[in-house]
């Protein structure tokens, strides 16, 4: 009896395909398995970088929710939290600059934030009253000035061991910046398309 994995798409089952034990062969199949069905697309660069800042966002949020919110905290967690969270930072800035004709390059969140277009910021600005994560953060002087208090953070805090301390980590104001670049990069038209996006979006039984 032939072997067979089954194939999810967005949380929806697809169909299956033969299970030959080389992961090559098998991705092949899925795609052709989603051309069959009428659900390949290419994915976009910018589709790509933001489906990675999205999955380490909600990593971060995932500890910051389970962690970090309760009392006592889990102080084990706040370093995982702000490494995947200003990551998470670092890849929303380059989606938004790709959205905006711009590639950025770097790891300082404020130099990637000051290369953003004039455009970009006045979308970020537009968007602050639709964060959940009100702080205090009212204009682009303070936004700007969070971004560089974190501008580091990233390998402070991932080299931990190496150094007496890091820079201070404010959660709320982390979250709203985390929050605000998200959803400004969820609005943009290039992002506004159909979900259905492959191979990044392919979810198989065996974690394909």
């Amino acid at each position: 009896m032939t072997e067979t994995k089954k194939l999810y798409l967005d949380g929806e089952y697809v169909g299956e395909y033969v299970a030959t034990g080389d992961l090559e062969k098998e991705r092949e199949a899925a795609i052709a398995l989603l051309r069959e069905k009428g659900l390949y697309q290419v994915t976009t660069p910018e589709q790509a970088i933001f489906r990675q800042a999205l999955s380490f966002a909600t990593t971060a949020s995932y500890l910051y929710q389970r962690d970090l919110t309760v009392v006592p905290r889990n102080g084990m967690s706040v370093a995982p939290f702000v490494v995947n969270a200003t990551f998470a930072l670092e890849l929303y800035l380059k989606t938004l600059g790709l959205l905006h004709n711009t590639v950025l390059r770097g790891h300082d969140l404020l130099s990637l934030f000051d290369a953003l277009p004039p455009a970009a910021h006045q979308a970020l600005f537009q968007n602050f009253a639709k964060s959940t994560w009100q702080c205090g953060i009212t204009e682009m002087v303070a936004f700007r000035k969070e971004i560089e208090r974190l501008r580091n953070s990233f390998l402070e805090w991932r080299c931990l061991h190496e150094r007496n301390r890091a820079s201070e980590i404010r959660f709320a104001e982390m979250i709203f910046v985390m929050e605000v670049l998200d959803i400004t990069c969820r609005a943009h038209d290039k992002l506004v398309t159909p979900q259905r996006v492959t191979p990044a979006g392919i979810i198989a039984e065996s974690g394909l």
